[in-house]
């Protein structure tokens, strides 16, 4: 096992997809002399990484994301960790087809493969959906699914053998030495380290590394709830992880998305459920992980159990449960855009901060000096 330098010319914190596409790019423009750490073990430290859902769809009205998604994806399917399955964005009321109209006008644009489909259509791909609930869809060919944590073992592992990268495991940051604005110094578990350049890719704890540095980066945990429900004996007959395409129910704000035998259903429309970032426990105390928070039935229930419940199937039946918490950007509700930037009053600390996996793997980084 490694042991962390005295110095480096740069420290990224966080091995989850965001600092793992962080060392691998910087290796890729030429840059050495970059140690990484995360105060979690290898390879799922305990962040939102290692049970987040993973499913990318590839339409957005912003022309920037688009092709960052698309960057990432091709990314993933030269690293064998993509699945292809297809996916329906679905509407229940006229309002919410004219919004699928605009993002297919979206999808041309950006030369994403797309078509609008009729219930009837969506239900011969997806049999287990009730097609009188909804008056149509959208359908991309190339949504699928990402290993996230294979996707980072792997870029983590190339950028190693280059030897650009040093990667320390179960280091937490406990200070950092501030100089002029400037990062000179990490005081860790481990010990100091000096470096010329920090980057902070630490997801629900950026807030308080950030702070560490009197800088800040305006990212706060919150709670976004899903059950796992099976086994269906609609999904059990298939082969594989996921066969059907997923399903985003856009007037419902839920997803449905097969996982082997089981099928997934994620909510949005529950109460906003934030968490200040001490309350989030350590890797010592999590049950699960430090990201796995209990499941609070009352705040799901209004969603799985309404009448119109694009999968009646799901809504019947009820397997174990889990609430996973996801970071949400406070500061870019206008742009939904992933970061890079350097936060205010800070020269030497920048975020890496992705909208999800979808944008992970895309570059980051300055060329070498």
């Amino acid at each position: 096992m490694a042991t962390l330098p005295e110095r480096a010319r740069v420290v990224v914190i966080g091995a989850g997809i965001a600092g793992n596409s962080v060392v691998y790019h910087l290796a890729e423009l030429g840059w050495t002399d970059i140690v990484q750490i995360d105060k979690g073990p290898l390879p799922n430290p305990g962040g939102s990484t290692g049970h987040a859902s993973n499913f990318i769809f590839l339409v957005d009205h912003n022309r920037e994301n688009s092709e960052i998604t698309h960057d990432s994806l091709r990314q993933y399917k030269e690293m064998g960790v993509f699945t292809q399955s297809g996916g329906y964005e679905v509407a229940r009321t006229e309002e919410r087809m004219e919004e699928l109209r605009r993002r297919m006008s979206s999808a041309k644009a950006w030369g994403v493969d797309a078509s609008m489909v009729t219930p009837a259509e969506v239900a011969e791909r997806v049999p287990f959906l009730d097609p009188d609930v909804i008056i149509g869809g959208l359908w991309q060919e190339g949504v699928g699914v990402v290993d996230s944590l294979r996707a980072g073992t792997i870029m983590r592992d190339a950028a190693v053998a280059k030897g650009a990268v040093t990667t320390v495991p179960n280091v937490e940051v406990h200070s950092m030495e501030v100089v002029e604005g400037r990062i000179r110094a990490l005081e860790t578990s481990a010990g100091r380290i000096e470096a010329e350049h920090v980057v902070i890719a630490t997801g629900i704890w950026s807030y308080a590394l950030a702070r560490m540095a009197g800088a800040e980066i305006p990212l706060t945990p919150a709670v976004h709830q899903m059950i796992s429900v099976g086994p269906l004996p609609a999904l059990a007959e298939k082969p594989g992880e996921i066969s059907f395409p997923i399903i985003r129910d856009m007037d419902t704000l839920c997803y449905e998305r097969q996982h082997g035998s089981d099928m997934e259903v994620g909510s949005y429309a529950h109460r906003a459920i934030l968490h200040d970032v001490e309350e989030i426990p350590s890797i010592e105390q999590a049950k699960l992980s430090p990201t796995e928070m209990p499941f609070t039935e009352e705040d799901f229930d209004p969603s799985s159990s309404r009448p119109s419940n694009s999968c009646p199937n799901c809504s019947a039946t009820r397997g174990p449960r889990s609430a996973t918490p996801s970071t949400a950007c406070s500061r870019s509700p206008l742009t939904g855009m992933p970061s890079s930037a350097r936060p205010p009053r800070s020269r030497a600390c920048g975020p890496a901060r992705p909208s999800g996996s979808r944008r992970a793997p895309a570059p980051v980084g300055p060329s070498p000096r």
